[in-house]
């Protein structure tokens, strides 16, 4: 069976997911920001126009930053880093990275504990490596932290 959100009514999907219409909306954006979909495969996923999943995303973006709040202390915490490519079409910000498409790196930071998220670092060019984007984004901005660990891409990264 395949499930084309797109073909089905507002009741269908109430009936099987029993999400209302604002619960809805925030499962777009945590699909956008989970699976990287550009807005108009959104769009088609929902059947609904990108301009509106733009609006929806724009809409709750700050909200979910404030759930971030001030970076957690306790240095006994394992931290966890590592680097996500963003589909981006502005040409300004983005470069062509290993899959060919138009991207930003971005590093995130997480507690190993409960995956709650620390920091997340300013956007750069998809082609460069991700130790030299922590350090100029986040390494120079977080505290200093003596539990932080990530893949093999950070290696030689103090």
């Amino acid at each position: 069976m395949r499930l084309s959100l797109a073909r089905r009514t507002s009741v269908d999907l109430r009936a099987w997911t029993r999400l209302t219409g604002p619960q809805m909306g925030h499962l777009v954006v945590v699909l956008a920001y989970r699976t990287n979909l550009t807005m108009q495969q959104l769009a088609s996923l929902f059947a609904t126009t990108d301009s509106t999943v733009h609006r929806v995303i724009s809409r709750l973006a700050p909200h979910l930053a404030e759930l971030l709040g001030p970076p957690p202390t306790d240095r006994r915490e394992s931290w966890v880093v590592d680097g996500t490519l963003i589909p981006v079409h502005d040409h300004t910000r983005t470069a062509k990275s290993n899959n060919y498409r138009r991207s930003v790196n971005v590093q995130v930071v997480c507690r190993a504990r409960d995956r709650r998220v620390v920091a997340v670092g300013e956007a750069w060019p998809g082609n460069r490596n991700d130790v030299v984007v922590f350090r100029e984004t986040l390494g120079r901005t977080l505290p200093a932290h003596p539990r932080v660990s990530g893949d093999g891409a950070y290696r030689g990264c103090d």
